[in-house]
Parts: structure tokens; C-alpha cells; sequence
């Protein structure tokens, strides 16, 4: 059957051409052959009533082709399709003759996606695997856009680079940024590879039996099997794998100037127009600067040994706040007399008021950043500090 998207000179709508697709396939049609217009979402989801499997044939698609497809519906594109195809693929068999623009395969997770040419940016994202479903798989015979495969978690991609010979990079720059899962079997230029999330070996027997099993129909569907001889030369190929927990390189802690001057752009963004003498204002207040500081209350000395507090004492001496401290400024300090008091660092506090949030007991609070507080210092018996220091 032959659906088309102009009505004598008149365009439908998106919706209007996906309910007469949806009316045909109810009304028992396996075979439908779309003429869009840029219509968008065509090919999914889509039940026969009979449970018989669905066949498209689409030209000129709009973005999403195929999303969302089911098992059963096998969708083809003569020629290219703009932006995420196959877009959350939950079992579809795609092929798509020519171009995917960003986001082939978006979230895919189940079916099949084969691409006969280029793949846009992010294309691979977020793919999956439900363990109850056969795994994603995204084929494409060219090359992918910057950031493809980003944080991919399962499922398969195999990218296999023929007429890419002169790219730096055939999964563009900044790929597998946050891969946790799946694996990537490509040919060509790996540079760009995120090398914090990813590594890249050679083949095994089991992955060259896989590729070779499944290269023939890949080809063949998108109309190129005479290409065979030449993408199964396996060292060529590449495998590339997640890291494991024990591989990741540990964090570091970089200060804002030895970034700038070391990992971003040389010389600085005005560089030539601007002297940059490196400095960095502090994105988080401390010391003077703090609206606000905490104060523990001088009533909460305790004994430690015995276990004993005076009238009208509350603090339990739990150290919560002091666990809690994102700038780690408090500390426990040992007080004439076997007592204890808890204070914060002015150098080093930010003024959040997460001990204070924390407390059980309520023993901290937080105060104005004001000459009242340095009275309040003064009062407890310590001395007087200078506006913003802590007691």
C-alpha cells in the first residue's frame, strides 16, 4: 500500500500522516510505502493486529525516524533521514541507505540500526541494554560526529570507517565521555577517545566471529556487499571497552590557576588583547567575605570521661559536624578543664550552615557576618577577633 504525505498540492501534518500509516496497519496492511514530506516520527511504534510482522519503505523522512520502533517492524530509508533516527529503538530492524544526522540511535535499547553512511554528533548515546531483550546494535559504514557514544551503558556499535581515511578521528572528538558499558568495534582513527572511560585493543577470535558473521547482511542491506573484501582485514579493526572501577584513573583535585594555566585555552581567551595575570576570584566566600558564620554555644562543655554535661548543655559530642564539614573547617578542641568545645576555621569556612543543619542537638548556629559576633566571642571568655573569624 502507498501512503502519501501531499493531498493534491496540500502537505499533511505530521499527525495527520502518522494516523493514516496507523489506520492501514489496523486495518490489516504489512506493507506500506510512505512518499513524506519531512513528516516527523515515522515507523514507530506500530502494532499489526494480527501480530504479523510490518514492513516501510520510507523516502524523505523527518526527524525520529523509527523511534521508538518494536520487534516485528522492519523500516527502510531511501537515502538519508535529519536528526535521531532510530531514536529509543526497542527492537525495529532500521536501515537507513545514506546519511543519520546527531543522535543515530539516541537511547536505543533493543533491534538493529544500519547506517550507510555517516553518523552525526552524539550519535550511540545513552544506548542500553535490557537484559530481557536482545542487545542494541548500531551499525554505520562511514564515520560518527563529536561525542558519539556518550555515556553508552550496552549494547553494540560497530563503526566501520570505509571512506575515512583522511579524519583524525572516525568517532569525532571527545568520544565515549562517560561509557560505563556495551563495546565499540571500529576501524580507523581512534585520537579524540576519552581515555579516562575507554579502552581500545585488538580483536579476539570470539569478536572476529561476530563481525564476520553479521558484516554480510549489514552490507547487503545497505547496498554495498562488493565492500566486504575490504572492511574484514581484523587488524584493522579495534575493540573499545569500558574501563573497569579498578582501571579509572583516581580523581585529582586541580586548583582553578594551575588549570588555566596548564589544561585550558594557551595564553588565555584574550590572549593578544589582554593581559590574564592568572588570578582567580574565589567562587565561594570564606574568612571576611561570608555573609554569615556559625557559632557553637558555650554551654555545651562536657566531660568526656565521665560522660557528664552541665545544666543546660545539649551537645552530644557526636562529631557530626565536624563529618559533615564540605570545607572541612571544623575541628575538635581540647578545653582547660577535661572539656571539650567544637569551633570552625575562618581560613577555611564557607559559611553554608550545614553544621548547623546537621546538629541534633542544635548547638550550632549561624549569625550575620557582623561586630555583634565578635561581642558574642568576647563574652564566652575568648578573644576578641577581628569581623568574619569564627569562634
Amino acid at each position: 500500500m502507498k501512503i502519501s504525505a501531499l493531498l493534491g498540492e496540500e502537505r499533511l501534518s505530521t499527525q495527520e500522516l502518522l494516523e493514516s500509516i496507523r489506520q492501514a496497519v489496523r486495518e490489516g496492511e504489512r506493507e506500506l510505502y510512505i512518499d513524506a514530506a519531512g513528516q516527523q516520527d515515522i515507523g514507530g511504534p506500530l502494532w499489526h493486529p494480527a501480530g504479523r510482522p510490518l514492513r516501510l519503505v520510507v523516502h524523505n523522512p523527518g526527524q525520529r525516524v523509527g523511534a521508538m520502533c518494536l520487534e516485528g517492524t522492519e523500516l527502510w530509508v531511501e537515502g538519508s533521514a535529519p536528526a535521531d533516527v532510530g531514536w529509543l529503538n526497542a527492537g525495529g530492524r532500521i536501515i537507513l541507505k545514506g546519511d543519520a544526522g546527531d543522535t543515530a540511535g539516541h537511547c536505543a535499547a533493543s533491534g538493529t540500526i544500519y547506517i550507510g553512511g555517516r553518523a552525526g554528533a552524539r550519535s550511540g548515546s545513552l544506548m542500553k541494554h535490557d537484559p530481557l531483550y536482545p542487545e542494541p546494535e548500531l551499525w554505520v559504514l562511514k564515520s560518527c560526529g563529536s561525542f558519539s557514544f556518550e555515556f553508552m551503558s550496552g549494547g553494540v556499535a560497530v563503526i566501520c570507517g570505509y571512506d575515512s581515511e583522511g579524519l583524525e578521528a572516525v568517532l569525532g572528538d571527545r568520544a565515549c565521555a562517560g561509557m560505563v558499558g556495551g563495546r565499540i568495534y571500529c576501524r580507523g582513527s581512534l585520537a579524540g577517545l576519552s581515555g579516562r572511560d575507554v579502552k581500545a585493543s585488538g580483536l579476539t577470535a570470539e569478536d572476529i566471529g561476530f563481525l564476520s558473521g553479521k558484516m554480510g547482511d549489514f552490507l547487503g542491506a545497505v547496498g554495498r556487499p562488493e565492500l566486504r573484501e575490504e572492511l574484514t582485514d581484523w587488524a584493522e579493526w579495534r575493540i573499545i571497552e569500558p574501563l573497569s572501577y579498578e582501571e579509572r584513573p583516581r580523581k585529582t583535585i586541580t586548583d582553578m590557576r594551575s588549570f588555566r594555566m596548564s589544561r585550558w585555552v594557551p595564553g588565555g581567551i584574550f590572549d593578544g588583547v589582554y593581559h590574564d595575570d592568572g588570578a582567580v576570584i574565589p567562587l565561594v566566600a570564606q574568612g571576611d567575605d561570608r555573609q554569615k558564620i556559625p557559632l557553637w554555644s558555650e554551654k555545651v562543655f562536657a566531660r568526656p570521661e565521665s560522660g557528664s554535661r552541665p545544666a543546660g548543655s545539649s551537645c552530644s559530642d557526636c562529631r557530626i559536624c565536624l563529618k559533615s564539614c564540605p570545607a572541612h573547617a571544623i575541628t575538635r578542641v581540647a578545653a582547660p578543664g577535661e572539656t571539650y568545645r567544637y569551633a570552625a576555621a575562618a581560613a577555611l569556612c564557607i559559611g553554608c550552615g550545614i553544621c548547623a543543619g546537621v546538629c541534633p542537638a542544635g548547638t550550632w548556629s549561624m549569625r550575620g557576618n557582623s561586630e555583634d559576633n565578635i561581642q558574642l566571642a568576647v563574652s564566652a571568655g575568648r578573644p576578641a577577633k577581628r569581623a568574619g573569624a569564627c569562634p
